[in-house]
């Protein structure tokens, strides 16, 4: 780089003393405007008394000729040299006396010229023994300078070294970096990469279009087909920039308008690209400053709207487009008359070099910054920016390898999920980081005045998962530094959201495990937390402690769910019926079906712990469906012994309203010839409530395959008479509860008169279960309960003994006899 600099401090340095040149050593130069542009060489020579004196400048206009005379009186081989760079048509002309000695024509869209003539022209002023004068015909696009030096042979070859290292280095980092570039594109296959690639061929091959370094890097026809089509090179180079611009900064946003945005920027900038092809070449200026004003203007609206939360990229990436601009704006301000006194072929590539080399330096500091985006959020939360559970396990480890006490303390906001349904994800991650923000300075506050080591640490919150967060508590484990906490935790999330002028008051569920008494390891301690947490606090407490026998609870439930598929697969399941009576004549009714489970290792398994675990792990589909296909091959048995045997069977919460189920009752009853009003369907009075918007088109489609519904543990919920009246039940289930000491108390006595009548006026058949006692039941028969079961009748039977109890029952006629004997 520094002999790059070397070279161009020289090249500088011969510019300034070729000023100098024209006045020490007697030359002369003189120019000539041919407004009409039809003057040729010999007219423009017999004019020579009309050209005016000027310095080692000479400014040109767009849409006019323009002759420069040099001429000299001493005999050398010294050379004249133009050192600006002409977009255009430029001729040199050697005469002597009036007379052309020789021509040289040097325009880009020439091949097979030599490389010198492209990137220093020069033509002699003297072969030693004659002086020529020279004449240069300059017909540009653009106004410019035309800057000219008189050189010896030396002078110039060491001006031509310097340009041609100058233009060389250049365009070797230019296609150096395109070709890194385009390799990442092509191994990464990243289309924002081969945008950037075709930018720096685009820009590298314009530029180089009037400073010659095409004619070095390619061949003279592609260098030739280059200069034809420069005009529309430099669009698409636009073209690219919008594009990259595009996948760089809009398309990762994900914004919409920006988007629609960027696809009318190259639509317009590729009209524009069409139109300028058969246009005049003169007026292709007008054309790059409608595309590089719609450039501008796109980048100026996109990182403007970027300014505030990505200042960086943004600061990035203006610094990296500034030498382009400076040098278009350089251009545009030359077509007003403007002349800045520089070498524009060295500023040129050294501008354009800049921006090439800034932008790749953005595209390194772009992935940096991306893989460093990618490790942040490997261990930290993307919408919150809260450590996740990864760096809360790094440092629980810490803390235990450092043998240092510490409290686990996690939890979980419950409005949080509300807030995301009604207010939107963005929302509830914009209040989130504001709540986390204020918990977690009033925690830095506060939390270490009370933490048994002061060690004046920072307090982090970590992110778990969507709505769950936890923070460590240094120190030995103490009450009242927890419940300190405790109470800056609920502070800050019982504030309240507003929503549309309500306030959404938020509380939290917390669990508290602490090491070394609760676990000694980093998962221990999560596991126990999290125990703690899925636990009911008691009493008016806000949090909850971990406690060894709610783990215990929750390793069996565990060890259940795990089991009960097993259970299912392997047939370990039973089903035990309990008989009911016709309570007015004592003959058999049915039975209900009842699951019973005995497991080799757990032992008998009640269903009121199985049930709702099999419904909260999702086994408890499988388990309907082994339940209903048993209990009606076994009713397809017992009413070859009992014509009108009734079968009971009993359906969770969770399957009323599945089609599934009606369609395996279909099946299985056209299987086994069975009479579906002989099938009784038993849902308990709560799934009814919390499935009222389905219950009606399920009880409309039991009904139509002819089943009957019963609604189970009647007066344990909450439905209203109303509520029952609209659904039509078939049967009406007494709870056990109020049948079981029905002699000896007055209120259920009531209740139980009160069911059976209400039962009976909305046209339901009554089952009590819980019959005990010959009182009770007898205490029924006068409510005119139609059905009953319970331990008086019978226990629940295993299927065996069930068929030999109904066989016995068939043939008894006084059943009360046979009960009380």
């Amino acid at each position: 780089m520094w002999l790059y600099m070397k070279h161009i401090v020289f090249y500088l340095f011969l510019l300034v003393s070729g000023q100098c040149a024209f006045a020490s050593q007697g030359y002369a130069i003189a120019q000539f405007t041919d407004t009409s542009n039809e003057l040729s060489v010999d007219n423009v020579i017999d004019r020579s008394a009309s050209f005016i004196p000027v310095g080692g400048e000479a400014k040109f206009v767009k849409g006019e000729t323009l002759w420069v005379k040099v001429s000299g009186t001493q005999y050398s081989n010294d050379l004249v040299a133009i050192m600006s760079t002409i977009e255009g048509t430029v001729k040199l002309y050697q005469v002597l006396s009036g007379k052309i000695v020789a021509y040289k024509l040097v325009s880009p869209e020439v091949a097979h010229l030599a490389p010198n003539l492209h990137i220093l022209p020069s033509m002699s002023l003297s072969d030693g023994q004659r002086q020529y004068d020279v004449y240069i015909k300059v017909k540009a696009k653009y106004g410019g300078v035309l800057s000219l030096d008189v050189l010896s042979e030396s002078e110039y070859r060491k001006a031509l070294n310097s340009r041609l290292f100058a233009i060389g280095v250049s365009s070797g980092i230019h296609y150096f970096i395109a070709f890194f570039v385009a390799l990442m594109a092509l191994f990464q296959l990243r289309k924002g990469l081969a945008v950037l690639t075709a930018y720096f061929v685009c820009i590298s091959i314009q530029t180089g279009v009037y400073s010659g370094a095409n004619n070095l890097v390619f061949p003279s026809e592609a260098a030739s087909y280059f200069a034809t089509y420069q005009s529309q090179i430099y669009l698409l180079s636009l073209v690219f920039a919008v594009l990259f611009l595009h996948y760089f900064m809009v398309l990762k946003r994900a914004e919409p308008r920006y988007i629609r945005l960027v696809n009318i920027s190259i639509w317009l900038i590729a009209a524009l690209t069409l139109l300028v092809a058969p246009l005049n070449a003169q007026d292709s200026l007008v054309f790059h400053l409608i595309g590089s004003l719609i450039c501008c203007l796109l980048y100026f609206v996109v990182l403007k709207s970027h300014l505030v939360e990505h200042r960086d990229e943004v600061l990035a990436l203006v610094l990296t487009w500034l030498p382009i601009f400076a040098l278009k704006a350089y251009i545009f301000v030359n077509q007003f008359g403007i002349y800045l006194p520089i070498d524009d072929p060295i500023v040129s590539h050294f501008l354009i070099t800049s921006h090439i080399v800034l932008l790749a330096f953005y595209l390194y500091w772009h992935d940096k910054n991306k893989k460093k985006q990618l490790l942040f959020y490997a261990t930290h939360d993307k919408d919150t920016g809260a450590p996740n559970r990864y760096m809360l396990q790094q440092s629980l480890e810490s803390l235990e390898k450092k043998g240092k006490e510490h409290t686990l303390l996690l939890f979980r906001p419950l409005v949080l999920q509300t807030i995301r349904l009604n207010m939107g994800w963005s929302f509830a991650n914009t209040h989130l980081k504001k709540l986390l923000s204020k918990v977690s300075e009033q925690l830095n506050t506060y939390g270490n005045a009370v933490t048994a080591e002061k060690t004046n640490s920072h307090t982090a919150i970590y992110r778990l998962d969507d709505s769950l967060f936890a923070i460590v508590l240094l120190g030995k484990f103490e009450l009242s530094q927890v419940e300190q906490f405790v109470c800056i935790l609920s502070a800050s999330f019982e504030d309240g959201i507003d929503f549309c002028g309500d306030l959404l008051v938020d509380q939290l569920e917390i669990g508290v495990a602490s090491n070394p008494i609760h676990a000694a390891s980093a998962d221990s301690l999560i596991q126990c937390a999290m125990q703690a947490l899925a636990a009911k606090p008691a009493g008016t407490h806000k949090w909850q402690l971990f406690d060894f026998g709610n783990s215990i609870v929750s390793q069996r439930r565990i060890k259940i769910a795990s089991a009960l598929k097993v259970a299912i697969e392997r047939e370990q399941l039973s089903l035990y019926l309990q008989p009911q009576l016709h309570l007015d004549s004592g003959r058999v009714y049915g039975a209900e079906a009842l699951l019973r489970w005995h497991h080799p290792e757990l032992g008998v398994v009640p269903p009121s712990e199985f049930i709702p675990i099999a419904e909260s792990s999702g086994i408890v589909f499988e388990l309907t469906e082994w339940v209903v296909e048993t209990g009606l091959k076994q009713q397809a048995e017992l009413v070859e012994l009992l014509a009108s045997h009734t079968l009971s069977l009993n359906i969770s919460g969770k399957d009323v309203g599945r089609k599934e189920l009606s369609v395996q009752l279909i099946e299985l009853i056209n299987q086994y010839a069975l009479s579906p009003i002989q099938i009784v369907l038993e849902v308990t009075e709560s799934a009814t409530v919390d499935n009222e918007r389905t219950l009606y088109d399920t009880l409309a489609d039991y009904r139509k395959i002819g089943l009957r519904v019963a609604i189970d543990d009647f007066g344990t919920g909450y439905s209203s008479l109303a509520y029952l009246s609209q659904l039509g039940f078939d049967k009406l289930k007494i709870d056990k509860r109020f049948v079981m000491d029905l002699e000896s108390s007055k209120t259920n006595q009531t209740i139980c008169k009160a069911t059976c009548d209400m039962a009976h006026s909305l046209g339901s058949v009554v089952v009590a279960e819980g019959i005990e006692s010959e009182g009770s039941y007898r205490q029924l028969q006068s409510y005119q309960c139609e059905i009953g079961q319970g331990y008086f009748i019978s226990r629940p039977l295993p299927f065996e003994e069930y068929k030999a109890w109904l066989q016995r029952m068939i043939d008894v006629e006084d059943v009360i006899h046979y009960l009380t004997s």
